[in-house]
């Protein structure tokens, strides 16, 4: 495809006019030049892309049809561990079940991670047999989030092998673990390997705008309890199933900003709901849970603060017990003016450029996003420059009907290569 080298050479104008300095100086960095794709290696490796796809498509299909549930991602992981040994990598698992495969750089340039989750949301036994159709679709349980991303790294990691790229910086292939419950395994793995990370790119989403920033989440589960009674011995004895149902109703008393607000949240009762083994007795628990979201750190802890006290309120109205369970608590990486200096890294701007050149049309204004919902989030929060790039053009994920366009996974490839070539400093 023709390089859109108009930003390049505009920049470059203005930054040798004297009058243009403090403008030049305003334009976003970008490390994606028109002198990295004229480059013969980098073309054989998107070469490589083009000349492979049927094989690609096809382990993808054999990806997708490997069930992986969260935290049951042992057999995926032993599959991109074997294909990463198989160009002379040597990659680990390590004791939460990501796998980790080193590219050594030659040295003096910054480490990179690609990082795509090993997991999808769907249980073991269900049909992910994938079906490719005649339209140029592939459907099935989880083809597209997040099988869709560890086919495409690893078929980078191929491009990058057979066309003998070298970089300056380390490039590491990261497959992780239990992403869709928390976002657990990157968590695990930041913390252990902390500093080794100086950019980190989650391969997660659909082709679209770069997401620079962390949407904050908090799950939480609310717990009421009592003694229990039998529906004969009920009146006037403490019910937690009634307690519940006011502290549902309550928290959706609690207001939220407009969907069309400059930073927005959203909150959901339900998802995980228990209460009662039998019809006639009051329960002795009812459960629930709420998603709370919102990448605005101190609305979320108002927020959170604020439902917490409606069910507080609601337990102690019915004289019931209450306890309140974190399942996930991701923080927010913050409103967009808090992060000006992130969408100023490189690293954003390189990533709008490059998704730019593959042809994918940017909303204008709107190129990159100050939010996200990936293991990127980990490394926002962390103070890691950090995005989430898109791995294919597809939809209705986390359902049965889930599909995905074949070709985009094209540009999802390419992206990487071209990435990992202007990002970790191609010699």
């Amino acid at each position: 495809m023709r390089l859109r080298t108009t930003r390049f050479l505009c920049v470059a104008a203005l930054s040798a006019a004297s009058g243009a300095v403090g403008l030049a100086q305003s334009a976003p960095a970008t490390r994606f030049t028109p002198a990295l794709i004229e480059r013969a290696d980098v073309r054989a490796a998107l070469a490589y892309v083009d000349r492979n796809f049927e094989q690609q498509v096809a382990e993808w299909i054999r990806i997708t049809e490997i069930p992986a549930p969260s935290g049951q991602e042992a057999k995926r992981a032993a599959y991109v561990s074997a294909e990463l040994q198989k160009l002379g990598l040597k990659p680990t698992v390590d004791p939460f079940g990501n796998v980790i495969a080193r590219r050594p750089g030659t040295g003096g340039g910054p480490t990179l991670v690609f990082a795509a989750h090993l997991d999808t949301v769907f249980p073991v036994g269900t049909n992910i047999t994938v079906r490719k159709m005649g339209d140029g679709t592939m459907h099935a349980p989880g083809v597209f989030d997040n099988s869709a991303s560890v086919a495409n790294m690893l078929q980078a990691a191929r491009a990058l092998h057979a066309a003998k790229i070298q970089t300056r910086g380390d490039v590491l292939f990261l497959g992780t673990a239990q992403e869709e419950v928390g976002l657990k395994g990157m968590y695990y793995w930041l913390e252990h390997n902390k500093g080794v990370a100086d950019m980190l790119v989650a391969l997660d989403s659909g082709l679209g705008p770069v997401n620079y920033g962390a949407l904050g989440i908090y799950w939480s589960r609310m717990s009421f309890t009592a003694a229990g009674a039998h529906t004969n011995n009920s009146r006037g004895v403490p019910n937690p199933a009634r307690a519940a149902a006011q502290c549902i109703t309550d928290i959706y008393t609690i207001p939220l900003p407009e969907p069309d607000a400059p930073v927005s949240a959203v909150y959901n009762v339900g998802g995980l709901m228990t209460g009662g083994s039998v019809v006639n007795a009051v329960p002795a628990e009812v459960t629930f849970s709420v998603d709370l979201r919102t990448v605005d750190p101190q609305m979320l802890k108002t927020l959170d603060a604020a439902i917490l006290g409606k069910c507080e309120a609601a337990a102690k109205a019915h004289r019931v017990g209450f306890t309140r369970t974190f399942i996930q608590r991701s923080e927010a990486g913050g409103r967009p003016e808090h992060l000006e200096d992130r969408r100023r890294h490189p690293l954003v701007q390189t990533a709008v450029d490059v998704l730019e050149h593959l042809g994918v049309a940017l909303p204008a204004g709107r190129e990159a996003i100050a939010s996200g919902s990936t293991d990127a989030n980990v490394g926002v929060v962390n103070g890691v420059p950090s995005i989430a790039v898109g791995r294919s053009r597809g939809g209705d994920q986390h359902t049965l009907q889930e599909w995905t366009d074949i070709d985009s996974a094209k540009i999802g490839t390419k992206q990487i290569i071209l990435l990992a070539t202007a990002l970790a400093e191609i010699n």
